[in-house]
Formats: C-alpha cells, sequence, structure tokens
C-alpha cells in the first residue's frame, strides 16, 4: 500500500510539472504515462480515465494551496492579520517558481477546454477563494478593523486583481518586480480599507 501512494505522489507531482509547461486540457494519459515511464495501462489503473486525472490534479493543487496560503493565515490572530497574511502567502505561491503558473488559476482559465467535472472543481476553487476573503472583509467591517463604508465584495473582487496581475506580470510577462508590486498593492488595498 505505501509502494501504491507513493507512485500515485509521483504521478500526480509530474502531472503538476508536465501541466506547467502545456495546460491540464492537454494532459493526456499517453502523455503523462511517458512522462513518469509508466504504461498508460499502470496509469491508468491509478486513475481511470482523462477526468479522474484532471480532478485528481486540481484536487492537489487545492490542497498545497490550502497548506501554503490559508492555513497559516488562519493561525493569524485577527481578521486583518489573516487578510494581510493571504495577501503575503498568495505572493509568495504565485512567485515560487516564476516559470511555473499557480496550478489553481491555471485551471481555472482553462475550464472551458477541461472535462466537466474538472472544470468545475477549478471554478468552485476560485469562487470558494474570493467569497473567503469577502467573508474576510465583511468580518473585519464588523469588528470595525474597516471602515463600515467597504464595499467587502469590492475589495475581494480588488485582492484577486491583484494575485491575477501579480501572476500575469511574473509567469506571462516576466518581470522582475511583480512581488513587490503585489505587496505593495494588498497593502494599499487593505491600508485604504481600514477604519
Amino acid at each position: 500500500m505505501p509502494h501504491e501512494k507513493s507512485t500515485r505522489t509521483r504521478i500526480i507531482e509530474t502531472a503538476l510539472d508536465e501541466m506547467s509547461k502545456g495546460g491540464l486540457a492537454t494532459l493526456s494519459i499517453g502523455h503523462l504515462a511517458k512522462a513518469c515511464e509508466m504504461s498508460k495501462s499502470g496509469l491508468f489503473a491509478h486513475f481511470g480515465g482523462q477526468e479522474a486525472l484532471q480532478v485528481c490534479v486540481i484536487e492537489a493543487a487545492i490542497e498545497q494551496f490550502r497548506q501554503q496560503v490559508v492555513e497559516p493565515a488562519r493561525q493569524q490572530s485577527g481578521t486583518l492579520a489573516r487578510i494581510e497574511a493571504l495577501g503575503t502567502n498568495w505572493t509568495g505561491w504565485l512567485l515560487r517558481d516564476p516559470s511555473r503558473p499557480c496550478p489553481i488559476l491555471q485551471a481555472a482559465f482553462e475550464a472551458p477546454a477541461l472535462t466537466p467535472k474538472a472544470a468545475e472543481l477549478a471554478r468552485q476553487a476560485r469562487r470558494g477563494w474570493t467569497d473567503w476573503v469577502e467573508r474576510l472583509a465583511k468580518l473585519a467591517i464588523h469588528e470595525g478593523g474597516f471602515a463600515a463604508t467597504t464595499d467587502a465584495k469590492r475589495f475581494a473582487f480588488q485582492f484577486e486583481a491583484i494575485g491575477v496581475g501579480c501572476q500575469s506580470w511574473s509567469v506571462v510577462q516576466g518581470r522582475d518586480e511583480a512581488g513587490r508590486l503585489a505587496r505593495a498593492s494588498f497593502t494599499a488595498l487593505i491600508d485604504s480599507a481600514r477604519a
């Protein structure tokens, strides 16, 4: 059993790496089997098909994101500290490897080309993230950390826009200043909402 789990983990890690090169929609069982130096039937036995493969890859990316971005922010004391940590952690996640796009953003942008279940999972991941930022903004307003006039939905939109912009500047455009500008933009956004 441990060998099977480590093989599956290795396959997922390889899939995430291959996804960053050519996208999830084009990542076939055959292509991944070759990258993993396995037979198609051996890899198929782990997933059973394209949709299951795509779903597992997105789920693995979501779990990594949860561990590296969400959970450390949840450990912070106070809503404002959590929001600040989210901006910092998300920037770090987006810039962890300038040659690799965020797999969750990548999957969401590819959603029209993914299998239905994988597409919905990718969209849900993005909606869940944005909804959580909006809930935190509402909580910050309720607690008095953000001004009562703060529009929580617009705050979440701007928070999302900073992250997507950071990804574009870093991975797509290759600009070195993406991290500095993203961190400064998160700080400015949060400061503009403070009571």
